[in-house]
C-alpha cells in the first residue's frame, strides 16, 4: 500500500504506468494539489483512490500502457475524457456516477476542475474472466473491441462500497489515526468484488433503458431523482416531484422503474439506508444519532429498516466494523 503526491512533469503525454508510479503527472503551472492512494491486493488487481484540488481547469494527455479494465465511481466533482480517433466524442463522469473503461494502448485526454475524488478497482482482463466467467452480451463485445468507455448505473450500494473503500485505504495510509479500525486484504478483496459486480450489473441495467425514454424525459427523471434525494431525512411527495419536473405522476412512477429499476420511495429508502451505513462506518456515530439525522424518531423502526436492507442490525454492523 502506498500514498504519494502526484508530481509535476513537462512531457505533454502521460503514460498510465508512470501516473501510477508517481511520475510524469502534470505541469507545475496547473496549480493542482493531487494525490493517489493505491492498494495492490494481488497480481492484476489494484484499488486506486484519486484525490485532487485543481485551482484551474487541467487537461492531461494520456496513453494507456497498463491494459487494465477499470471500474470507477466518482465520489466528488466531475471529469471529462475522450479517446483519440473517437471523432471528438467526450465522456462526462459526473459526481455520483459510475464508469467502466478498457482502452489498451489507446491515447486520449482527461480533464478536471475544482475538487475531485474517485475510487477505481482496476483489474486485468484475465482476472475479470475468472471473476465473471459467464460475461456475455454488449459489455463483452465492447471489451473484445479493446475500446470501451461506458457509463454504468451507479446505485446507492455501489457508491457506499466506493466510500468504504476510500475510507479503508485512507486508514491504511494513516494507521496511527485508524487505530484498530483497519481491514485485512481479504476484506478489501471482497469489497472490490462487490463494486465490480455492481458495475457489471449496472451496465446491464443501463443498456436497454437508453432507447426507451426520450432525452427530455430522462433529464426530467434525473431532476426528480435529485429532488428526491436532496434531503434524506424527509422524502418529498410524488405530487411535488410531478409539479417540479412537469412529468405526470404515472410517468414519474413508470420512469423511475424504467431508469432506476426501483420505485420512487424504494429508491429513497435504499439511498437512506446506504447513507446510514456510510455514516456508521466512516464517522462511527452512535446509532441513535444516525437514525435521528435521517428522520427516524423511533430507533426500532430505523433498526428494522436497516436490517431489512442489509440483513444485520445497525448495532451489529458497528460491532463487526470496529
Amino acid at each position: 500500500m502506498n500514498a504519494s503526491p502526484l508530481k509535476s512533469a513537462r512531457e505533454p503525454e502521460v503514460t498510465i504506468s508512470n501516473l501510477i508510479a508517481e511520475l510524469h503527472v502534470m505541469r507545475p503551472d496547473t496549480g493542482a494539489d493531487c494525490s493517489l492512494l493505491r492498494a495492490t491486493l494481488q497480481e492484476g488487481l489494484d484499488i486506486l483512490v484519486w484525490r485532487g484540488q485543481f485551482r484551474q481547469p487541467t487537461t492531461m494527455h494520456l496513453h494507456d500502457d497498463w491494459g487494465r479494465i477499470n471500474f470507477s465511481c466518482s465520489l466528488q466533482g466531475d471529469s471529462q475524457f475522450s479517446l483519440k480517433g473517437d471523432r471528438g466524442r467526450e465522456h462526462v463522469l459526473k459526481q455520483g456516477a459510475g464508469c467502466i473503461s478498457y482502452t489498451p494502448d489507446c491515447q486520449g485526454t482527461s480533464s478536471y476542475a475544482g475538487q475531485f475524488k474517485s475510487v477505481t478497482v482496476s483489474l486485468s482482463p484475465e482476472l475479470l474472466a475468472s471473476w465473471v466467467p459467464d460475461l456475455t452480451g454488449n459489455l463483452q463485445q465492447q471489451l473484445d473491441s479493446g475500446r470501451l468507455c461506458t457509463h454504468c448505473d451507479c446505485n446507492a450500494e455501489m457508491r457506499a462500497t466506493a466510500q468504504v473503500l476510500s475510507h479503508a485505504l485512507s486508514s491504511l495510509t494513516h494507521p496511527q489515526q485508524a487505530g484498530e479500525n483497519r481491514h485485512a486484504p481479504l476484506w478489501l478483496l471482497g469489497q472490490s468484488m462487490i463494486l465490480v459486480s455492481l458495475a457489471v450489473a449496472g451496465h446491464a441495467d443501463a443498456v436497454p433503458q437508453q432507447d426507451a425514454l426520450s432525452l427530455a424525459d430522462r433529464q426530467k427523471l434525473l431532476r426528480a431523482k435529485d429532488l428526491l434525494l436532496a434531503d434524506l431525512s424527509q422524502a418529498p411527495t410524488i405530487a411535488m416531484l410531478s409539479r417540479e419536473t412537469g412529468l405526470s405522476v404515472l410517468k414519474l412512477k413508470r420512469g423511475f422503474r424504467q431508469l432506476f429499476n426501483n420505485s420512487i420511495y424504494g429508491l429513497f429508502q435504499a439511498e437512506r439506508m446506504h447513507e446510514a451505513r456510510r455514516r456508521l462506518f466512516v464517522t462511527g456515530a452512535p446509532v441513535m444519532v444516525v437514525a435521528t439525522d435521517l428522520g427516524y424518531a423511533n430507533a426500532s423502526h430505523f433498526s428494522a429498516a436497516f436490517q431489512k436492507q442489509f440483513g444485520v442490525t445497525p448495532s451489529a454492523f458497528k460491532r463487526l466494523n470496529i
